[in-house]
């Protein structure tokens, strides 16, 4: 037993004698390889991934100009480096950085510039490469601008016989301040104020607007993301008015009175039939029909025609054209008639309503030419006789005068016995006034 006992020490001293001689072996050949590593090669290389780029271009010519980023292609560079294992073994991403060299930068536009590196001052190392060794730019200037703004309302619907009045239909304020590059802002075509709000109006709105939208001259889509505003919200303005749609006509004045009105009215043909009008309150009511001038029936000769100005007529009415209608040419159809002169006598020319019972109102021209027009089968028939020639004094100067004066004076003519003939000739005649002799001054006289 007891030999047993001392084998088995002896075995125990063995083994531990060995663990303690293959730990020392393997701290000897560590040392060794560290030995033998920097002693044939002092320097190794690494490469970092993802270095970070930094875009910060203060204090440098292109700050000094006024010059920003606005754009780059790439965010990180891949930086290959070699150095001591010592210095260069720990380092990582955040051990570098990357940036520009923007040294000659002075004007705006897409620049090609060299990326450069940078680490700690304490640790030695040299750049083998970057990838990708340059970065596109683009530089510009920031610069604030005011712009028109218009509203927009693309889901409001309006009742029936509703319209919007354009004129009106307005942002508050009207102006937006938009800043940013100044090569996006020269992209700005148009500035809308939207509302996105469904409504159907019967009448006048308003509405406060929850995006802003700019739009170049195509009709592209502007990004914002570069661009701030003095002002998101603004208040629209819907103005809503009752539209119609309205005839035309001409109203025929000076006509006599058993005159058949109509029956001209047939010949009468207008450029336009009807214009589209709405009223400045959207709960006016609207007419049927809209006179848009009148016309003296002594007027109409053979192929008569006219122009009135439907838009003034409308603006004067306080209506609104949506139509967009200017002018209406009015034109009168003279097939089948004709016209005709007739020589009036003096005795056949009547004076009515004589403005003073003292005096004597004379006609002194010897006749009177008329010219007629209608149908060429009447005109055929008629003689002077049919017509009827008056002289109205109605509303002329009623001064006294113990001296004899003449005046001019204008004339109708009628004539009873056809409603479709007329005469177009306005002339005047010359009526004599004289005052009435009394009694006394007969006596004299005699």
């Amino acid at each position: 037993m007891k030999i047993l006992s001392k084998v088995k020490k002896k075995l125990l001293k063995g083994a531990q004698n060995n663990l303690s001689l293959a730990i020392y072996s393997i701290i000897l050949a560590i040392l060794v390889w560290f030995v033998i590593s920097m002693t044939f090669y002092p320097s190794v290389p690494k490469t970092i991934q993802n270095v970070k780029i930094d875009f910060d271009i203060s204090g440098t010519a292109a700050d000094e100009n006024g010059l920003s980023i606005i754009s780059h292609d790439i965010e990180t560079v891949d930086v290959k480096i070699k150095g001591s294992r010592t210095q260069v073994g720990n380092m990582n991403s955040d051990s570098l950085t990357a940036y520009l060299d923007v040294s000659n930068i002075t004007t705006t536009g897409k620049k090609t510039l060299t990326i450069k590196v940078k680490g700690s001052s304490n640790i030695s190392y040299e750049v083998d490469s970057i990838s990708p060794a340059t970065a596109t730019v683009v530089f510009d200037k920031y610069d604030t601008r005011t712009f028109k703004i218009t509203p927009k309302a693309p889901n409001i619907s309006l009742a029936e016989g509703k319209v919007i009045n354009d004129e009106e239909f307005v942002c508050e304020p009207d102006e937006i301040a938009i800043t940013g590059p100044s090569a996006y802002l020269d992209r700005i075509d148009k500035c809308y104020a939207v509302c996105s709000k469904s409504e159907t109006l019967n009448d006048s709105y308003t509405v406060q607007s929850d995006s802003i939208e700019l739009y170049e001259k195509d009709g592209s889509v502007i990004d914002q993301e570069m661009m701030t505003m003095n002002k998101t919200s603004f208040m629209i303005k819907i103005p809503v008015l009752t539209q119609k749609t309205v005839d035309l006509t001409v109203n025929i004045t000076n006509d006599p009175p058993k005159f058949d009105k109509k029956w001209l009215m047939d010949r009468i043909s207008l450029s336009s039939d009807s214009v589209v009008i709405a009223a400045g309150n959207s709960q006016t009511d609207l007419p049927d029909t809209l006179e848009i001038g009148s016309i003296r029936l002594s007027d109409i000769i053979l192929n008569y025609s006219t122009t009135f100005d439907v838009a003034k007529v409308l603006d004067n009415a306080g209506l609104k054209n949506l139509s967009g209608l200017g002018n209406v040419t009015v034109t009168f159809d003279s097939e089948g008639l004709v016209s005709r002169e007739f020589t009036i006598p003096k005795d056949a020319i009547n004076i009515r309503n004589k403005p003073s019972s003292d005096y004597e109102y004379t006609v002194m021209s010897d006749s009177l030419t008329i010219t007629v027009v209608g149908p060429e089968d009447v005109l055929e028939d008629l003689t002077a006789s049919d017509f009827t020639v008056e002289s109205n004094l109605l509303g002329t100067d009623t001064a006294s005068s113990e001296n004899v004066t003449q005046f001019s004076n204008d004339v109708t003519v009628t004539c009873s016995d056809y409603n479709n003939v007329w005469a177009v000739t306005r002339s005047k005649i010359i009526i004599r006034k004289t005052p009435k002799q009394t009694e006394t001054q007969e006596k004299k006289t005699s």
